[in-house]
């Protein structure tokens, strides 16, 4: 009871106005964030103006400054939370082998957030957690993308968001390159960046779209956002922008160094600054060696560009030494182990009883073992085969269901077009003509035109005729022999769009012979389906249609601007306003169907049929 009464203490006290100084130092307003120290308590002001100091100086103080004895035991949430986060700073900017301690600390610094439950503090813990994988290429880590899902779930604002879609980009392009650079991040950054002013987390985003535009060789682009990342920078007067600043040095650089261009490659590397002492900067620094060895080569200097490239060598050489020093010293414990096992084996050896005694367990031991791990083995195979019988048998059942299922579709569809076509037929071919007939001797009677009645009568006679006309046409398959799929899609676009209510347009490129009559009629009520979907459910004011024939394959994409929906929620429910149906007739004509749909920003429908 009393645990429960102290997180709900603690709460209480991170909801408040002891979070006003966190959002300052999230977006580096540390001018302000110095002023409002004095509201808080000794110990939490002392962790918050270490903080402070760092991001201005970028000097990591000694430990005893960041923690006094019992500061990570405090009942001050938000001291203890920084002592933590103080602390993975600290390591992690010191040179020496401290970094996967300083990612423990940050990892106390989220389970404490954790523990209260207060998403801006999980939140600060997250971006140091990303980060610490960012420094040290760990995108590749399935822990990674863990702490990635567990930021989009917390991000609470659009700084937030935008810090997530930095996130994502980075792992997306570091992993695959242009393969699968995430559009959706991309430019859902570009649009806030022209809104909000936050130039540290521009410079550094506007970095990776300059990377990513080398690998699509799209150059002038890459000019462009090293040129925006500078004027980012420009804009900061503290030092913790120095480390990245850095990297956008020598990354121009290089593309200076590629173009052969001489005077950027030495304007960029005189910016430079080598003197940060920090851990996160010995790559960039060795880089900076690289690179000015690369220009003093250009210039004719052979000998500086020997010095700068020896020194780039030393560089790599410490960057091997500390990535190794964590294995070297568990190598080192190994053998130390191993020595004193050794010794003891020997003591024991001394008696040949014991020995025996103990080679004799061992044989037995190792017997039994093996005979276990043999039998257990043995039936775990067994009971593998046997889920994968169950597995087997469940898929052939499911296959056979899923073909019933489309053959009853298919069937259904065919039955429909029929007695629309009987339909029809009945009604243009006997009372249609029937119809007509009266009419004809109607108007051949020897009658007065000028009787009302009579008038009326013929009238109501012609109303009645051209009625009947319109049922037999609308109850015809829609995609007339004499017609084909483009004019009757584009005559149910043109009656649609007269409502006034949805605008439909319809697009064709190289569609040139017409298909079979029974597939053009399949992809025409296809298409019927998903506009009444737009009609029904979407509240969009503007819908396209676009044909696109291609050797085998016609593409298909139906899109509207109506207010989307979650395709994960109507997957789940699994009766998704008819898309089911649609998709198992596409399957069916061995197609491909794609739905994307955003919400608020409408839905596209692709489908490829093969023709």
């Amino acid at each position: 009871m009393r645990g429960l009464v102290l997180l709900f203490f603690f709460g209480q006290l991170v909801c408040g106005q002891e979070l006003d100084i966190i959002h300052l130092l999230r977006s580096y307003k540390l001018e302000s964030a110095t002023e409002s120290l004095p509201q808080y308590s000794d110990t939490t002001a002392d962790q918050l103006q270490w903080q402070i100091e760092f991001l201005k100086t970028h000097k990591a103080l000694e430990p005893a400054a960041i923690d006094s004895g019992e500061t990570t035991s405090s009942p001050d949430v938000i001291a203890r939370f920084y002592a933590f986060i103080n602390q993975g700073d600290f390591k992690l900017a010191r040179h020496n082998n401290l970094n996967i301690e300083a990612l423990d600390s940050y990892k106390s610094a989220l389970g404490l957030a954790k523990k209260v439950n207060n998403k801006v503090l999980i939140c600060e813990a997250l971006k140091k957690i990303l980060s610490f994988h960012r420094l040290h290429y760990l995108y590749d880590n399935v822990t990674y993308l863990n702490y990635l899902d567990d930021y989009d779930k917390w991000a609470y604002d659009d700084l937030e968001r935008a810090h997530y879609h930095y996130f994502n980009l980075i792992l997306n392009f570091k992993n695959y390159y242009v393969e699968k650079w995430n559009q959706t991040s991309y430019n859902w950054l570009i649009d806030y960046f022209e809104t909000n002013d936050q130039p540290f987390l521009k410079a550094i985003a506007y970095n990776v779209f300059a990377s990513y535009f080398e690998e699509t060789g799209e150059m002038e682009k890459v000019w462009y956002f090293i040129h925006k990342a500078e004027d980012g920078f420009s804009k900061i007067p503290f030092a913790y922008k120095k480390i990245r600043e850095n990297q956008l040095y020598v990354f121009a650089g290089r593309i200076a160094a590629k173009e052969n261009d001489v005077k950027k490659l030495e304007a960029y590397l005189s910016k430079f600054d080598s003197e940060i002492p920090s851990q996160a900067n010995y790559q960039f620094r060795s880089l900076y060696y690289f690179y000015s060895s690369v220009l003093d080569t250009l210039k004719g200097n052979y000998r500086s560009a020997y010095k700068n490239y020896y020194d780039y060598e030393v560089a790599q050489d410490s960057l091997r030494r500390f990535r190794y020093n964590n294995l070297l010293n568990e190598l080192e414990t190994k053998y130390q182990t191993s020595e004193k096992e050794k010794q003891f084996l020997e003591q024991k050896q001394k008696t040949q009883i014991n020995r025996n005694l103990l080679m004799v367990a061992g044989i037995v031991f190792f017997l039994g073992t093996g005979l276990a791990i043999l039998f257990q083995k043995n039936t775990t195979k067994k009971r593998r085969i046997a889920e994968q019988e169950v597995e087997l048998r469940q898929q052939r059942v499911e296959n056979l269901l899923k073909e019933q299922e489309l053959m009853s579709i298919d069937a259904m569809i065919s039955g429909q077009e029929k007695e629309r076509q009987k339909v029809a037929n009945e009604l243009h071919d006997d009372l249609g003509s029937l119809m007509a007939t009266i009419k004809l001797h109607f108007d051949n009677a020897q009658v007065s035109k000028k009787d009302p009645a009579l008038q009326n009568a013929q009238n109501l006679l012609e109303e009645a005729y051209q009625k009947i006309r319109g049922m037999a046409h609308s109850k015809n398959s829609g995609v007339m022999s004499d017609q084909g799929l483009l004019p009757a899609v584009k005559n149910m676009a043109t009656v649609i769009s007269e409502s006034n209510t949805l605008k439909v347009s319809v697009e064709e490129f190289g569609l040139g012979d017409r298909l079979e009559n029974s597939l053009e009629l399949t992809i025409f009520r296809i298409i019927q389906e998903l506009v009444a979907n737009i009609i029904k459910h979407a509240e969009a004011t503007k819908a396209s249609i676009q044909f696109t024939q291609h050797e085998d394959t016609l593409n298909i994409i139906v899109e509207d601007n109506g207010k989307g929906f979650d395709i994960s929620k109507v997957e789940k429910t699994n009766n998704g306003m008819g898309l089911t149906n649609i998709e198992k007739r596409v399957e069916h004509l061995e197609g491909g169907f794609t739905v994307d749909s955003v919400l608020g920003k409408g839905t596209s429908i692709l489908i490829d049929i093969p023709v």
